[in-house]
């Protein structure tokens, strides 16, 4: 259905109030830990993670996918528990698929807070203008280039009078 998709097992597909909702569950038995890496297969507990994805046939999708907690065995790793993710379709704490949060990101950087807003209603992703602003202010900054060469236009050599007033001198 999906590229992203492909990490889980789709179980259910079906349309209700207007959304798509898509039953899931991971694929993988054994899952590495985020600290040690050391695989672990020891359930702890399961639980269902709602995602939002990008529109399908102009609407909304949600996705439904059961996790599971697992044990960390390692002796040496601090970490107790830790729970699945799925690759490409989960990130930790997100409730956004990261294909949605980076059409959301983008809308936010090209249009900012009521063009991005508009135009993700457009795209079946109601999302107010502060709430595109906040995901703006969020992402890095880009890196500044530092300039190689300095022409005499670019800085100024400023004179202070008596009262204070600057002029180039």
């Amino acid at each position: 259905m999906s590229p992203h998709l492909d990490a889980v097992a789709v179980e259910r597909v079906w349309v209700a109030g207007g959304v798509v909702r898509i039953a899931a569950c991971t694929r993988e038995l054994t899952v590495a830990c985020p600290d040690c890496g050391r695989g672990s297969a020891r359930v702890q507990s399961r639980y269902c993670r709602t995602l939002a994805d990008v529109a399908v046939g102009g609407r909304p999708v949600l996705i439904v996918l059961s996790v599971r907690r697992l044990f960390c065995d390692s002796p040496g790793c601090g970490r107790r528990t830790f729970a699945e993710q799925a690759e490409g379709l989960t990130a930790r704490y997100q409730r956004r698929s990261p294909l949605l949060q980076y059409l959301v990101e983008t809308a936010g950087v090209l249009l900012a807070g009521r063009g991005g807003a508009r135009l993700l209603r457009i795209l079946k992703v109601p999302l107010s203008r502060t709430s595109v602003l906040f995901h703006l202010m969020r992402l890095p900054l880009p890196p500044a280039a530092t300039p190689r060469v300095l022409g005499v236009d670019d800085f100024a050599l400023y004179a202070v009078d008596r009262r204070g007033n600057r002029r180039h001198t």
